[in-house]
């Protein structure tokens, strides 16, 4: 089935049709432009149902109880918790979907993509025999590019508090201190970061 969606002239790319799929509990939104360039994209929760890339869509669409997100040509595929999701969401997923594709906001995308990071200015391969000092600072500033704007949307935040050797002393802030995930998957998705963007020696313990 096709039915005719839309917000209003003050978005800037709309949603031109929305086509029910096998997956009851899926939806496919057809826009009236290119959503994606290349290959297509999908985005879904880890095993702790959170998600922890930085694509603004993507996030939104969780955020509104998507489950999975699919980024192909000129549509958008969502697939919500369960079907009946739908009546209390479609709103929501409508107003991400149009937002976030707009020219301005893949603009930001873009130049976001287009940042230097913090890796870029570091030799990794020469970070185990840094000064701890040393070590704390790259620390901090790759949480500040890769992890903090998370913790930030859920109302909490971080601080690294130092380095010996491998071991990051953290202590978290806000709303992430009393967390039960923060002891779980959040501190294995910090420790997850380090290890791969530094190296696979270093272990984290709150503080």
């Amino acid at each position: 089935m096709l039915i005719k969606v839309g917000l209003g002239d003050k978005i800037f790319m709309k949603i031109i049709e929305r086509e029910e799929t096998p997956n009851p509990a899926a939806l496919k939104f057809i826009m009236d432009g290119p959503v994606v360039e290349g290959k297509p994209e999908s985005f879904t929760l880890d095993e702790e149902d959170e998600y922890r890339g930085n694509n603004p869509l993507a996030k939104a669409l969780f955020a509104v109880g998507a489950m999975e997100v699919f980024l192909c040509e000129n549509y958008v595929s969502v697939t919500m918790f369960n079907e009946s999701a739908w009546q209390y969401f479609i709103n929501d997923v409508i107003f991400a979907i149009e937002t976030h594709l707009s020219p301005e906001a893949k603009k930001a995308a873009i130049e976001e993509a287009n940042k230097e990071s913090v890796l870029d200015r570091i030799d990794v391969a020469a970070f185990p025999g840094l000064p701890d000092d040393e070590k704390r600072n790259i620390i901090d500033d790759l949480m500040e590019e890769m992890v903090r704007p998370t913790l930030a949307n859920d109302g909490g935040g971080m601080e690294v508090l130092g380095v010996e050797g491998n071991q990051v002393s953290i202590k978290y802030q806000g709303a992430c201190g009393s967390c039960p995930s923060s002891t779980g998957g959040t501190l294995r998705g910090i420790e997850k970061v380090l290890k791969g963007c530094l190296s696979p020696d270093l272990t984290v313990k709150i503080v």
